[in-house]
């Protein structure tokens, strides 16, 4: 038997309120069911073996399915919004290294210049 505060054995130590301390709840805040309510059809990869779709009731048979044919899920690889963060963060790298940006920076750069020259005067 295991104590419901401190989870060690009863038979070892004193256990109840202020003799043992008290341990953080080993409870899960969400319960992710693994059923699909009305199933989902899948028509590429995990498919049938003549091309039709396939009902898929749980996530777990997603999971067998694709392990069977060596296939990565989409969610796995891909985040839910289509990538879009790493397709703005390499086009913001490529904007970094371009000649435009360059020049603007050099422009803000000289921009700045002036204006220290000014207030200094």
């Amino acid at each position: 038997m295991t104590c419901e505060r401190c989870y060690k054995p009863v038979d070892v130590g004193e256990h109840g309120h202020m003799l043992c301390p008290l341990e953080r709840r080993r409870t899960s805040v969400a319960v992710w069911a693994d059923d699909i309510p009305g199933g989902v059809l899948i028509a590429n990869a995990i498919c049938n073996e003549d091309g039709t779709p396939k009902r898929y009731d749980s996530r777990s048979a997603i999971r067998l399915a694709c392990a069977v044919k060596g296939v990565i899920p989409y969610h796995d690889a891909f985040v839910e919004q289509g990538n879009h963060v790493l397709a703005d963060a390499r086009t913001h790298d490529d904007w970094l290294k371009s000649s435009e940006n360059m020049k603007a920076s050099r422009e803000r750069d000289e921009m700045r210049r002036e204006k220290r020259e000014r207030a200094g005067r």
